[in-house]
């Protein structure tokens, strides 16, 4: 599994990469993921979680580099930076039979390992939602396109992904596994249990412009303007920590917020104890938070966004919110706050649902099937094409770059007739095999022998 976001680095991919490997674990594979040194003022952390991880997951850690900020998309994303760092990545996955690459945007850590993997699986999962293009595929497509010409199959979380990706990726097929949730770690409140005091309105996200803390703020003071009482808890930490305690000083509203910072253990009873979970993030690709506010059995109001609206459907209950509108945002969380029913009903209705289409063991099991699909269509036989760069180059026959380079230019074509991704994938192999992933997860079948992580 290779990630630029892992523990301590709290978000939907690290969360992703976390639980989908120790269910990968608990399924019999060995499993190590491959990602960057931890910001520096997390490094203490990293290393406790990284021992924590292998001790009581089964899975381990390898970092290599620096992890730096890149600001893009209204959030923060990141990028490892280091002297050699490619031929670092390729070391580290000698030997995996699969190489799983958690976000493929810039030419880092994600899209070099499965430019060097020799191993018969190469997956590729794009997590990203963005508007009005992303700089990583404008400015370096070429690129990119290369890396999917040797990727076996590229999945999505959501619709939303398609939607940003589409206009590069013209006639690429992809596959939707969504994110999953750990029903076990977020589950309800046993009844009679709900802690004394006020209701708890609770945020969760990083305090960046697109997760818009602001619109809560600001619903919070008409809330009080109504007479209402009620506690606001945040749960983040980021470039907006200062303006938001200054905003929440402005609209004399201070006494109603507890700013709790990064939380990690004690998250899932913070979801738990919470009455109402409120959501205003204007850009998402999902909705990983709205899964644990679910699972936890807490009604959800959230903004109208692509990403959420990928999870509040087909029955699943929710109170959607015109984005950046306190007001709006206001009269949702009122109606639940004014109707305990209904948050009954809510709650039992969305954690039963949430059981049913994204527990953990269930979205495990499909990728784990994809695996499995491509490692059968091989034969478990080693990548036919060697690994891609400079370094590898100078090592291969000219005559063999030479024949590779159409391919590697039709990669995300549409007018080339094998759909932009140069020759035939093992999924693209016959009928059967193409209506298997269509279908989604492959029948089953053995464990690849020997199977490394991912």
């Amino acid at each position: 599994m290779v990630t630029e976001y892992a523990y301590p680095v709290l978000g939907g991919v690290p969360e992703h990469v976390h639980n989908l490997s120790l269910q990968l674990v608990r399924m019999g594979h060995e499993v190590t993921v491959v990602t960057a040194n931890a910001p520096f003022k997390l490094r203490r952390r990293a290393r406790v979680m990284d021992a924590e991880n292998l001790r009581e997951h089964g899975y381990r850690t390898v970092r290599l580099g620096i992890s730096m900020p890149v600001r893009g998309n209204g959030s923060v994303a990141r990028c490892a930076v280091g002297i050699g760092l490619k031929a670092r990545v390729a070391k580290a996955l000698e030997g995996m039979d699969v190489v799983h690459s958690q976000g493929m945007a810039h030419p880092s850590i994600c899209l070099w390992a499965l430019r060097v993997a020799t191993g018969p699986v190469n997956v590729g999962t794009f997590h990203t939602y963005f508007e009005g293009g992303h700089w990583g595929y404008r400015y370096l497509f070429a690129y990119v396109r290369s890396t999917v010409h040797r990727t076996d199959r590229m999945i999505v979380v959501s619709e939303a992904c398609i939607t940003a990706l589409r206009p590069y990726f013209r006639d690429q097929s992809f596959q939707i596994i969504p994110n999953g949730v750990d029903t076990e770690l977020y589950r309800p409140l046993p009844a009679g249990e709900r802690p004394p005091g006020r209701p708890r309105i609770l945020f969760v996200g990083r305090l960046d412009p697109r997760n818009d803390l602001r619109t809560l703020l600001d619903a919070t003071r008409i809330l009080v303007d109504e007479g209402r009482e009620f506690t606001v808890q945040v749960v983040g930490n980021g470039s907006g920590w200062d303006e938001g305690h200054q905003l929440a000083e402005e609209l004399g509203i201070a006494d109603r917020i507890e700013w709790l910072g990064e939380q990690n253990k004690e998250r899932p009873r913070l979801y738990r104890e919470a009455d109402v979970f409120a959501a205003p993030c204007t850009i998402a690709s999902f909705g990983v938070v709205l899964l644990e506010a679910l699972a936890s059995g807490t009604p959800v109001v959230c903004a109208d966004n692509i990403g959420f609206n990928q999870v509040i459907r087909d029955g699943m209950p929710g109170r959607f919110h015109t984005p950046h509108d306190p007001r709006s945002l206001a009269a949702g969380i009122a109606e639940l706050l004014d109707d305990p029913a209904k948050r009954e009903e809510w709650g039992r209705h969305g954690r039963a649902l949430t059981e049913e289409r994204y527990a953990w063991t269930s979205i495990a099991g499909q990728i784990e099937g994809v695996y499995r699909e491509i490692y059968d269509a091989r034969g478990g036989a080693p990548r036919p094409h060697p690994p891609v760069g400079v370094r590898f180059n100078l090592k291969r026959n000219p005559w063999e770059l030479i024949k590779g380079i159409p391919g590697a230019l039709r990669a995300g074509d549409p007018e080339s007739q094998d759909g932009g991704v140069g020759e035939p994938r093992p999924d693209q192999l016959g009928d059967d095999a193409s209506a298997r992933r269509n279908g989604g997860r492959a029948p089953s079948g053995g464990a690849p022998p020997g199977s490394n992580g991912s």
